[in-house]
Formats: C-alpha cells, structure tokens, sequence
C-alpha cells in the first residue's frame, strides 16, 4: 500500500473511532431515559397534574438536574442517582394522584351513603 494511502487510511479510522467514542460518551444513560419515560408519562396524565402537581414538579426539577448534570459533566454515577430519583419521584407522583382520587371517592361514596341513611331515617319517621 502507498504510504500515502496508508497514512489517509488510518487517520479516517481514527477519525471514525474517535467519532463512536464520543458518540458514546454523549449518548444519555439509560437511567437518564427512564427517568425521562416515567417524567413523560406523569405529565401527560391530567389526574397526576391535578392532584399530585408538587410530586410531579419535583420529578421534572430532579430531571431537568440530571439532564443538566448530563449535558454540562457527562458525569454517568451522578447523572444516574438524580435521573434514578426523577423515576421515583414521578411514580410516586403518579401514586399520590391515584391515592387521593380514591379518598375523594370514598369521601363522596361516604357522603351519599350518609344521605341514603337521612332520607330512609326521614321515609321511616313518616
């Protein structure tokens, strides 16, 4: 092989190297993207944002801090630790939404039972 073509050769493929490394370096963690799906997915539910919206703004804070810890460091431990709370928090986010549409029910459910009960108490009087 010509030594020019040699020398071409190998520095398109350390050109290239050097481009799948970085790529991989950059590339976000996969807690990152968890965390991403489940900030997502809270959000996009009406019920979480109207019943849980401090868990909620929680998990989108402790993800924007990951993405930022992500984008600014690359710093994969603690870009993993923050997007990992994200995920927590936003599932917990999505279970205290559920939990208080469950006592609001059993609030109203209570309430017509007790209405039930005053107006047989009421038929039984007459």
């Amino acid at each position: 092989m010509h030594p020019m073509l040699r020398s071409t050769t190998v520095l398109a493929i350390s050109a290239m190297a050097a481009g799948f490394l970085s790529a991989c370096a950059t590339a976000p963690s996969m807690a990152l993207e968890r965390a991403r799906t489940a900030v997502g997915t809270a959000s996009a539910d009406p019920a979480v944002a109207r019943h849980a919206a401090l868990e909620l703004k929680q998990a989108t804070e402790a993800l924007a801090q990951a993405n930022s810890i992500w984008s600014k460091t690359s710093d994969e431990a603690e870009t993993n630790h923050i997007a990992y709370m994200a995920a927590l928090q936003a599932e917990a986010a999505t279970n205290a939404a559920r939990a208080r549409m469950l006592a609001a029910n059993i609030r109203t459910a209570n309430s017509g039972t007790a209405q039930i009960s005053l107006h047989t108490e009421a038929q039984t009087r007459r």
